[in-house]
């Protein structure tokens, strides 16, 4: 027994659950033959980059002892430990395993026996069995139990094979492909997949083609005619075409509205479909040159634009071909249900473009945050760097005149005016002097791609020339060091692939405005610059998504990571979803400049650049404008105000918000504050936020901004400590959720009014003093209330415990 004991990990492997499993059929050669996949030692993730020294972290790279598939399906995680441990030592380890994968089932053995979880269809509850050794279940067990478990009653759809001879679909990319065959093998006809951008969509859709195409349908339609469907030429592109390998012969795109048959495989944009519009008078359905069942099967790219807004003209193309199965694909998902029914009641805004609504919730979702986290996604950090007149706006004087000699308005033009009533050069050359400096400065290369987004195609132009006069030496090498690249740009364009390219340097910078927000695979972009006003969280997140590129080649050449430089002080409005973002970090360029140092570089061509841009002193930037000086900085000089801190008369050249969030961060403090907001009586609370205000932590007046407005103080301390998005009081008093349901109903029912007192008023509402006010004393006296509590230690006791809930960060 003691020769047991000893027995080690591989050892046990070995002796007792590979023959147990051989025994009942599972063969792991023959599934990395049939499906691609290394079926023992799986490795499913890359490992996640650290962004402050560009290597990936091997620690984190998620690796099974065991994945069991059949028909291309992950149906089990198995964990093995050494044969002194319980069985039961690895199930945590096979039950994350089996979330990640979307597998039912998760095993453990230390070679005694095994643990079985079967876990729910959410993935959040188990059910656990102990097995024998000798009572594993045999692939077509284990792949029946599958078929109960997703309550399939047929499985003709998932008898296909991919096409592995292109590449191996990654874990997520099979979880996406095994979804959408699933749902539509249990008859639903719209379907949704919601995938980070960069993750591979269009090879998704492809392997989804191909698995799908002359199979037949539970309602019994064969899949022979296949629609792609964009709303840009750009996202049809010889790249896109080229991964429908197996169509290869039977790939038409659409072009002058001209719908031939004889194809497999079509690519077509909205506009080949339908033209003009209601308003002008001259709209065009050219699709209904087709008869509504022409296409079998349409894949809708990028579905958060157009296609998925009840009141698009697009939405009525898919209308009319709503026999066919339709798969939309979005890097950005709109509301889910929970969303939605926030909004019905007032606590979100509503919005038209919820591609839910058309489509029902994703079969399957990988985020963002799971990308970076499994290191197939590039990490980013978000620097701000507003000016002056971003922050405040900019005035005319009185009888002033724009460069055609037309009257300007006298009034105060804000940053949404900026580049669109009116175009204010010093702002765009302050724009293209800060990118050229954290290129050269900060970032220390030059060649570091980066995209610029505008808000149209004279912004982009404006700020083309801009940049040229800010790196004439640059372009003096090559002409094409900074490019336009938008729709009517033909120079431009043509320029496109080379900006997309690894291995061409030249363009390094493109200023756009759309033409590079969706769909363009730009692999080495390490910089994404805002200067637009951006009111669409999808366009946001397209934009953003221009970076997140990486795979082994782009490591090789240096892009492990990548910035995003915010000129308009919107990144915090859309970088707000921890739970698809992750926790999205905010540096200055300090930090940046840090993290990027890398040694001196010798060559002569480098060193006669620095020493020519440290020769050059120049005064504050002071441009004029038809006779009119205007000074444009940085909003590190962009708030000049006075404060009372610490009883002296302080001069804040800072925002509120920075200057108080440096004052949080440099005390020890800070946890002592969270708890006391936590635990405090009103009195204590006021005591402590008066203090933070004497310290220069201006909790109150920043409680006043709109992006803190709905907060209460806990939450806009954290924010300003952690940099991250504040949660507003209706998001918080979710957090307590879960302890209202271990109350009885009265109990819950009180509290939960309670609640709703709070998400309006703030913590001051969590008092036992409130119980005499509406809506509680029509219904309860303070006798009911408190017998109502007895069982729970009382009122205050209760209330204390449903503070814990809430602030569980410090509980």
């Amino acid at each position: 027994m003691k020769a047991l004991q000893n027995l080690s990990e591989e050892d046990t492997k070995k002796r007792y659950i590979e023959p147990a499993l051989s025994k009942v059929g599972w063969d792991f050669e023959f599934i990395k033959m049939e499906y691609g996949v290394k079926a023992k030692d799986y490795e499913f993730s890359e490992g996640k980059i650290d962004i402050k020294t560009g290597k990936r972290d091997k620690s984190t790279i998620k690796k099974a002892d065991y994945v069991l598939f059949h028909n291309g399906i992950i149906l089990a995680v198995l964990e093995a430990k050494a044969y002194k441990y319980e069985d039961s030592e690895g199930i945590e380890q096979a039950k994350n395993y089996a979330k990640a994968l979307k597998a039912p089932f998760a095993f453990s053995s230390s070679g005694k026996g095994f643990v079985k979880y079967t876990l729910t269809k959410d993935f959040k509850g188990v059910a656990k069995e102990n097995l024998p050794l000798n009572a594993f279940p045999s692939p077509q067990e284990l792949y029946e139990a599958y078929k109960k478990w997703q309550n399939l009653t047929n499985d003709n759809l998932l008898q296909t094979h991919c096409d592995l001879s292109q590449t191996t679909p990654r874990y997520y990319q099979n979880n996406a492909i095994n979804a959408a065959l699933i749902a539509a093998q249990k008859g639903q006809n719209r379907i949704l997949l919601v995938l980070a951008t960069g993750t591979g969509k269009t090879l998704i859709a492809y392997q989804i083609a191909h698995r799908l195409f002359n199979q037949i349908l539970p309602n019994g339609k064969k899949i022979e005619k296949i629609l792609y469907l964009a709303d840009r030429n750009e996202l049809i592109n010889t790249d896109t075409t080229r991964t429908f390998k197996s169509f290869a012969k039977g790939i038409y795109k659409i072009e002058n509205r001209n719908f031939k048959s004889g194809y497999s495989l079509y690519f077509g944009i909205y506009q080949q479909f339908i033209s003009g519009s209601e308003e002008n008078g001259d709209k065009k359905e050219h699709y209904k040159a087709l008869k509504p069942d022409f296409f079998d099967l349409i894949f809708i790219d990028e579905c958060h634009r157009g296609s998925a807004r009840a009141d698009s003209t697009w939405r009525e193309i898919l209308e009319y071909f709503s026999s066919a199965l339709q798969i939309g694909m979005t890097a950005t998902p709109k509301y889910n249900k929970e969303q939605r029914e926030s909004q019905e009641i007032g606590e979100l805004e509503e919005r038209e473009d919820d591609n839910i609504d058309y489509f029902g919730e994703p079969v399957y979702q990988y985020s963002l945050q799971q990308g970076i986290e499994d290191g197939y996604l590039a990490p980013f950090s978000v620097v701000e760097l507003l000016s002056n007149v971003v922050q405040e706006g900019y005035t005319p004087e009185l009888g002033k005149r724009d460069e055609e000699g037309r009257e300007i308005p006298q009034e105060t033009f804000n940053s949404p005016d900026f580049n669109r009533t009116i175009y204010l050069k010093p702002q765009i050359r302050f724009v293209a002097k800060e990118v050229s400096k954290f290129l050269h400065h900060t970032l220390k290369n030059p060649y570091a791609k980066t995209i610029i987004f505008c808000e149209d195609q004279r912004h982009a132009l404006l700020m083309k020339d801009a940049l040229q006069d800010e790196n004439k030496q640059e372009v003096a090498k090559d002409s094409n060091y900074i490019t336009r690249i938008t729709s009517d740009d033909n120079l431009g364009k043509a320029l496109l692939d080379n900006f997309k390219s690894q291995t061409k340097r030249y363009p390094v910078i493109a200023t756009t405005s759309q033409l590079l927000s969706t769909g363009v695979d730009t692999q080495m972009v390490q910089v994404i610059v805002i200067d637009k006003i951006v009111r669409d969280k999808s366009l946001f997140k397209q934009m953003i998504g221009r970076g997140t590129r990486l795979n082994e080649g782009l490591e090789s050449r240096g892009k492990t990571h990548f910035y995003v430089l915010d000129f308009k002080g919107i990144a915090r409005d859309f970088l707000n979803d921890p739970d698809f973002d992750g926790e999205i970090e905010f540096i200055g360029t300090d930090e940046v400049t840090k993290r990027e140092k890398k040694p001196e570089n010798t060559s002569q061509e480098n060193k006669n650049s620095k020493d020519n841009k440290t020769q050059t002193k120049e005064p504050p930037i002071k441009h004029t404008i038809d006779g009119e000086e205007i000074e444009i900085y940085t909003q590190s000089k962009s708030v000049a105000i006075l404060r009372n801190v610490n009883g002296v008369l302080t001069y804040i050249t800072q925002s509120i918000e920075s200057y108080s969030g440096e004052k949080l961060k440099n005390t020890k403090a800070f946890e002592s504050y969270l708890d006391t907001l936590r635990t405090g009586d009103k009195a204590t609370r006021e005591e402590l936020l008066a203090m933070l205000e004497q310290k220069g932590i201006f909790i109150q007046e920043l409680g006043q901004m709109d992006k803190f407005k709905n907060c209460d103080e806990f939450d806009i301390l954290l924010s300003l400590a952690k940099g991250s998005p504040a949660l507003s009081r209706t998001q918080r008093a979710k957090k307590a959720n879960k302890f209202l349901e271990s109350l009885q109903p009265k109990a819950r029912e009180l509290l939960e009014l309670l609640l709703e007192k709070y998400a309006q008023g703030g913590i001051n509402e969590l008092d036992s003093s409130v119980f005499v006010n509406e809506p509680f004393a029509s219904k309860y006296n303070l006798t009911t209330i408190a017998q109502i509590f007895k069982e729970y230690g009382g009122v205050n006791a209760i209330l204390q415990n449903l503070k814990n809930a809430l602030y569980k960060e410090v509980s």
